[in-house]
């Protein structure tokens, strides 16, 4: 391989063994090739395999299991569609079940938590909740293939959901929370966003298995029934090497006047 020499030896190497993990060279999940195997093949040395393969980590591309060596990133990008996601959610037992089913991956969710809280501050501050009112809360973290791929934590306003016992049990069913929402008399119709790049705390990190310097998208989800009241907020931790957001937007005004 011809190193440039205006450019560091151990990016050019990133960008090769990149390169060749989006060609296929090395499949998803694949065994990298070791530190000394690559330094010799590429010809420089083992210092510089293992900058870039520090970069390739940084980046999400690859992966360190301690004691058994660096492997490529198993699973695909995955595009989370803020506009379609929960008109598609009937596919399945929620959104995010069918965003990972679209893939052909088989999707699981852990359940840490399901109970009555008093909620966070902010959280009390969107569902525009009373002083000392409480809410359900339902803690989860979803995967792909058993590989962890965002943690959720759901917040509904007691007065609302605590009559039901369907929310109290983890799996709620065909359509998710929101169809039993809907059932409540509380389906929500429309959505707001706000959306933050972080790195990762401690906890974050182990639940999500990833590295430290990876960022994770931090996703404010508020939810509204037809009279526009909140009835839920969800607070999404996502890996960014894992998912694509994608927001798309059309001018009503316009589209009414061409038809």
């Amino acid at each position: 391989m011809p190193i440039e020499t205006p450019r560091s030896q151990y990016a050019q190497i990133a960008d090769e063994l990149r390169d060749r993990i989006q060609d296929g060279t090395y499949q998803p999940g694949s065994l990298l090739p070791s530190e000394q195997r690559l330094a010799d093949e590429l010809g420089v040395s083992r210092v510089t395999v293992n900058k870039a393969v520090t970069l390739l980590r940084s980046s999400g591309d690859v992966k360190v299991r301690r004691g058994s060596g660096t492997y490529v990133r198993s699973l695909p990008r995955i595009t989370r569609d803020a506009k379609r996601r929960y008109a598609a959610r009937e596919q399945g037992t929620g959104a995010g079940q069918v965003e990972v089913a679209s893939l052909d991956l088989q999707s699981s969710t852990d359940y840490r938590e399901i109970r009555r809280v008093p909620p966070p501050v902010a959280v009390a501050q969107l569902l525009q909740l009373d002083s000392g009112e409480d809410t359900l809360v339902r803690r989860r973290v979803l995967y792909a293939n058993d590989e962890p791929t965002q943690m959720a934590d759901s917040y509904y306003p007691w007065s609302i959901v605590g009559g039901d016992d369907a929310l109290m049990k983890a799996e709620v069913g065909k359509g998710g929370s929101y169809s039993r929402l809907a059932d409540l008399g509380h389906g929500p119709v429309r959505f707001t966003e706000d959306v933050t790049v972080r790195v990762p705390d401690d906890a974050e990190q182990r639940l999500l298995d990833i590295e430290a310097t990876l960022p994770v998208f931090e996703i404010w989800h508020v939810a509204y029934d037809a009279k526009d009241r909140p009835v839920e907020v969800c607070i999404h931790v996502m890996p960014g090497h894992l998912w694509s957001l994608r927001y798309d937007w059309d001018d009503a005004a316009r589209a009414g006047k061409r038809k």
